[in-house]
């Protein structure tokens, strides 16, 4: 059984050889394969080497193409900070508030280098491995992607007291989102993930959640030509499961690692895929073997819920991991698969 066939067989509910699982290193291919991150997160090929070094290292069943979001707000005219170990992130944003919305344009995914990157990054994945193993892109969620455009207190401004304003804003990122995500599927991505923040009533006013923001993203999540992966985007998702279950062509839910498998489930019902929930920004504090004590209890509360995928939950696993940190994670669940769990 290849990798293809056991995740797909896991989102059926099927029975599986082994335990389907993942690790987000996107960002770990670049050290991998001494590639300085300015030359990584601009060409397609340096990508696709560094994420050969992964399949080398952890063989994982599904392959992450590039995340790195903030180059979707560069293309709207975002300022961004290069780091030698960590993906750039944006420092300015594209406009000077909600007063200078004009100049703010939806840019075109082939005319842009950074979004040609992300998709092209993705091609090349799926040519290489997506006969053998899913590959998964990464985007922004149409209600997050306003607040690095205006920062994110104009954003939050917007959407508690500008109807107009916050429209304007959610329909350019709508529009923006349904094309790339288009995109990402027409180069044959499996599925998308979407980190998103603004669907968090602890974050937001509760009733302008459930009144206006789920029901627009509902509207965008239903224009996307494939299944969606419903990110945590770094907060608990268990508190909020209600309001997020029925987006249409959500495949599954990434869980927060304070999330509860359990929990989650008995939230979500028997369909939707879950997956998680080792931290990966925490993986350069663990040792060894802590990280794989920690994944194998992790291992057995997935034991019994045939829908559920072992993954490294947040961001990237960090530069500073120590390699021998991932091979004890990779090996724990291999050593579970072998005992069944």
């Amino acid at each position: 059984m290849n990798s293809r066939e056991r995740v797909f067989l896991t989102v059926q509910g099927d029975p599986v050889d082994r335990r389907a699982f993942s690790l987000i290193l996107s960002l770990y291919g670049a050290k991998l394969t001494n590639c300085p991150l300015s030359e990584y997160y601009a060409s397609p090929e340096k990508y696709l080497a560094g994420q050969r070094a992964v399949l080398e290292l952890a063989d994982p069943d599904i392959l992450f193409a590039p995340f790195a979001l903030p180059l979707e707000a560069r293309a709207f005219g975002c300022t961004l900070k290069h780091f030698d170990t960590a993906p750039p992130n944006v420092i300015r944003p594209a406009c000077k508030g909600l007063s200078d919305l004009a100049a703010l344009h939806a840019p075109n995914v082939t005319d842009d280098s950074g979004l040609r990157y992300l998709v092209e990054a993705t091609r090349l994945l799926v040519r290489e491995f997506g006969g053998d193993k899913p590959v998964a892109a990464l985007l922004t969620a149409p209600m997050d992607l306003p607040a690095p455009l205006v920062s994110m207190g104009d954003w939050i401004e917007a959407l508690l007291f500008d109807a107009g304003k916050r429209e304007e804003l959610f329909s350019l990122a709508s529009d923006h989102f349904v094309a790339l995500a288009t995109a990402f599927f027409e180069v044959g991505a499996s599925f998308v993930v979407i980190p998103a923040m603004f669907t968090n009533p602890q974050f937001l006013n509760p009733k302008l959640v459930g009144e206006y923001v789920i029901p627009a993203l509902a509207r965008a999540f239903s224009r996307v030509p494939g299944p969606i992966v419903f990110h945590h985007g770094g907060n608990p998702l268990v508190p909020h499961l209600g309001l997020v279950r029925d987006l249409p062509n959500v495949l599954g839910f990434a869980l927060d690692h304070r999330d509860s498998f359990a929990q989650t489930r008995a939230a979500v019902g028997e369909g939707p895929v879950l997956l998680g929930n080792l931290s990966g920004p925490h993986l350069p504090g663990f040792s060894p073997a802590e990280a794989y004590v920690r994944t194998r209890n992790i291992m057995l509360t997935l034991a019994c819920d045939p829908r559920s995928i072992f993954c490294t939950s947040s961001a990237d696993i960090p530069w500073s991991t120590p390699l021998e940190t991932i091979k004890a994670v990779v090996a724990a669940v291999l050593d579970a698969g072998k005992e069944g769990a």
